[in-house]
């Protein structure tokens, strides 16, 4: 079959390389790079340069089988990352990070505060409670605001461990946190391994070279069939088949098209869609989150001992605030860079950076998960493959790099594909090749 792919992130390239065997595949994407959010970019100090990623960044054996398939199979090399998490409220007016007990104190008067201590409690408690209410159903149609109130938990547990945790975790603000169905929040944290404590079991790794290796490596595997700064601006359904419009004016028929891009781009690229694919469509949403590349030491903590990984600068009041979520990701630690040339990717600053400083700037769109997205998941299945079209991306799992993968090889198996590197594949939505046949 005549397939094409519309999107280049991990979703497109991951489905098109595993169709590609049995058919002949293009692959389409509007920017002038493939990758998506598989963004790696150079910083210069002098004569030194240093690859970093600024999107994708860590991925892990377990929660990630379908990418560890994928990178063994294409001879990526990987190293060990190195995890962590710091919060910083209001300037460092209070801060700790999670390493160990010297960090978690690393502001020494927060020992003799009643209402840390208490929180410290308290995420004990979730750590060792939660899951239980997960699998036992009571977790049922709560979202974690009505989930936090219901169990009494403090503001300062909901204010300093929560919503921070979480709005990192999806680039989210964190006051839209409260929305999040409490069934989908604790299920991730226990899949990931976020409610062990000091000493979790999973290691996280990261790409050699930044994710650029993989991403090069695929496109040579897909060769001219790939196609960069080529814009579709609309998908039509006529005589069973999918036509596609550019931006050049130019249109091509396919018998099987895959939308891997945003819902809300799929929404709007589909100009025939019926009052069904409208409806469940429309429930998808993205955020615009900002992410700058720099060298400023003043967007990281105040004490140095709660430099982490990934470091929460919160406002006062992060139940009220609907801003992106203000994110650091200390890159020396994460992809394990000398740390003489200090480099930080700082999403949605608060704080103004030095302008000497920046290397470079991105704008980076996110799935928004919330009930209604939640609930439009499930309602899918029953648009895939209508009139040929197919979707696919990490907005329909939890948002990140094995989501969008998981997802395209989902369709590529209704498809008929069954790649050997993929540790996971998933069920097909439904057999194409089996209704072909009858």
């Amino acid at each position: 079959m005549k397939i094409a792919v519309v999107g280049a992130g991990i979703t497109g390239m991951g489905a098109a390389y595993a169709l590609s065997e049995d058919h002949d595949v293009h692959l389409f994407e509007r920017d002038s790079r493939f990758g998506g959010h598989a963004n790696t970019v150079e910083a210069h100090f002098g004569d030194v340069t240093i690859p970093v990623d600024t999107g994708f960044i860590v991925y892990n054996y377990r929660n990630y089988p379908n990418l560890t398939g994928l990178f063994d199979h294409l001879g990526v090399p990987t190293k060990w990352s190195d995890m962590s998490f710091g919060l910083s409220v209001a300037g460092g007016r209070m801060e700790y990070a999670c390493d160990g007990l010297n960090e978690i104190f690393a502001q020494r008067s927060n020992i003799f505060r009643p209402r840390f201590l208490r929180g410290l409690r308290e995420i004990m408690r979730f750590n060792r409670t939660a899951a239980t209410q997960l699998d036992d159903g009571r977790l049922a149609g709560l979202s974690m605001g009505d989930y936090l109130r219901a169990e009494g938990y403090s503001d300062w547990f909901r204010d300093c461990f929560i919503l921070p945790m979480g709005g990192a975790i999806w680039s989210t603000p964190t006051a839209q946190m409260l929305d999040f169905p409490a069934e989908s929040f604790v299920a991730f944290f226990r899949n990931h391994d976020l409610m062990t404590g000091l000493d979790p079991s999973q290691r996280w790794r990261t790409v050699e070279g930044g994710s650029r290796e993989y991403v090069s490596r695929l496109m040579a595997k897909l060769g001219p069939r790939a196609h960069a700064g080529a814009e579709v601006v609309s998908v039509t359904r006529t005589g069973g088949k999918p036509h596609l419009r550019f931006a050049d004016g130019s249109e091509a028929v396919f018998d099987q098209v895959l939308l891997a891009c945003h819902g809300p781009q799929a929404h709007r690229l589909l100009a025939d869609a019926s009052d069904a694919e409208r409806n469940v469509l429309a429930c998808f949403r993205t955020s615009q989150n900002r992410a700058v590349l720099h060298s400023d030491e003043m967007l990281m903590p105040v004490r140095r001992k709660v430099w982490s990984s990934w470091n929460f600068l919160s406002p006062l009041n992060p139940a009220e605030d609907q801003r992106p979520a203000p994110v650091t990701y200390w890159m020396n630690r994460l992809q394990t860079i000398d740390r003489r040339y200090p480099l930080f990717v700082s999403l949605n600053p608060t704080r103004t950076i030095d302008p000497a400083k920046v290397h470079v700037e991105f704008d980076y769109a996110h799935p928004v998960f919330d009930g209604a997205a939640f609930a439009a998941q499930r309602e899918m299945p029953a648009l895939q493959g209508v009139g040929g079209v197919w979707y696919a991306g990490a907005w329909l799992g939890y948002g990140f790099h094995e989501d969008g993968l998981r997802a395209g090889l989902r369709v590529a198996a209704s498809l008929g594909a069954r790649p050997e590197w993929a540790r996971d594949l998933p069920a097909p939505e439904r057999s194409y090749m089996a209704e072909a046949a009858e």
